[in-house]
């Protein structure tokens, strides 16, 4: 799966993508830690044709559940993804992937950062779709990144690895067509990818005040 990225700014993303529409819309800067639910920049192409930058919630929404991810094995004929695959296809630009090791045990170990040599930016295969916010009744984009098996260099930490495009695809990938290209989608062979190991945050100070049994604080880091 994809669990966190990092991706650039705006500009980054216009020069490495070729995308001119959109980019008014909003002021971008650099995201270390892209997270699910948050809003990020996606590249599609509008009705006219042309490539279009524009901040889509990532997580695609079901009565019950949210999906960041979606398995590329199968997906142009999977009922919950054929549509989005074929018609709604798009681009999430990166810079890195983040994951956290699976343990036997069921818990996460140390977190990873995943990055390709030679490549500052890439483009990672999505799909997108609209859904409609059942108590606001606004419509809202949402997109999730596409996952294919794993690596020789994914494997020690997860079972799941996010599926990239080489930029030479990325007019195909998006351009519309009555065959989606499931032949673009493929795994990172292992010397495209590098693992670093993330140094974990040093532990906050306890405080000292006492607590008050009057206030009750809930929250996640």
């Amino acid at each position: 799966m994809c669990g966190r990225y990092k991706r650039p700014g705006k500009q980054k993303i216009a020069e490495a993508f070729a995308v001119c529409v959109g980019l008014e819309a909003f002021d971008l800067e650099p995201d270390d830690n892209a997270c699910p639910q948050s809003f990020q920049p996606v590249i599609h192409l509008n009705e006219s044709g042309e490539r279009q930058i524009e901040l889509m919630r990532w997580a695609f929404k079901l009565p019950d559940k949210l999906l960041f991810n979606a398995r590329s094995e199968g997906i142009e004929k999977a009922k919950l993804w054929a549509d989005s695959f074929q018609k709604r296809r798009c681009i999430i630009p990166a810079s890195a992937i983040q994951e956290s090791q699976d343990l036997p045990d069921g818990k996460k170990g140390d977190k990873y950062e995943f990055d390709i040599p030679g490549r500052e930016i890439f483009g990672m295969a999505g799909v997108w779709k609209l859904w409609k916010h059942p108590q606001m009744g606004q419509w809202e984009s949402t997109f999730a990144v596409l996952t294919g098996e794993p690596n020789e260099v994914m494997q020690p930490i997860h079972d799941r690895l996010t599926t990239v495009l080489e930029p030479r695809d990325y007019g195909e990938y998006l351009a519309f067509s009555d065959r989606p290209p499931i032949h673009l989608i493929r795994v990172l062979s292992s010397d495209e990818l590098r693992a670093s190991r993330l140094e974990r945050p040093a532990p906050k100070p306890r405080s000292k005040l006492k607590a008050d049994p009057q206030i009750c604080l809930f929250g996640s880091e």
